[in-house]
C-alpha cells in the first residue's frame, strides 16, 4: 500500500506538482503508516516554523547576493591572489582564505 502511494507521489512529481505538496503528502502517509495522530505532525511543523534558526536562510542568501551585485567577490579574490598567489601552492591557498573570508 505505501509503495504505491509513493509510486503515485513520484509520478506526481514528474507531472510538475508543486514540491510542497509532494513533501505534504509524503509525510501524511508516513505519518499515517506508523498509526500516528496527524496533529502530531502539525505540531512539529510548528515547532520548526517557529525556530529562529529558521530565519537566518533568508538572511544568508541575501548577504550572498548583495555580495555578489557589488562585486565585493571578484575584488576579494584578486586581493587574496596579490597577497598570496606568489607562494608554492597560491592557488588553494587563495581559494582557501577566500572560502574562509566569505564563511
Amino acid at each position: 500500500m505505501t509503495a504505491t502511494i509513493v509510486i503515485l507521489l513520484l509520478i506526481f512529481a514528474a507531472l510538475g506538482v508543486p514540491l510542497f505538496v509532494i513533501i505534504g503528502a509524503g509525510s501524511l502517509v508516513a505519518v499515517w503508516s506508523a498509526d500516528l495522530d496527524p496533529a502530531v505532525l502539525m505540531v512539529e511543523m510548528l515547532r520548526l516554523a517557529s525556530s529562529p534558526n529558521l530565519m537566518a536562510i533568508p538572511l544568508f542568501t541575501l548577504a550572498g547576493v548583495v555580495l555578489s551585485k557589488g562585486g565585493a567577490p571578484e575584488r576579494l579574490v584578486k586581493l587574496f591572489n596579490a597577497a598570496f598567489g606568489w607562494m608554492p601552492g597560491g592557488l588553494a591557498v587563495v581559494a582557501l582564505t577566500s572560502c574562509a573570508f566569505f564563511a
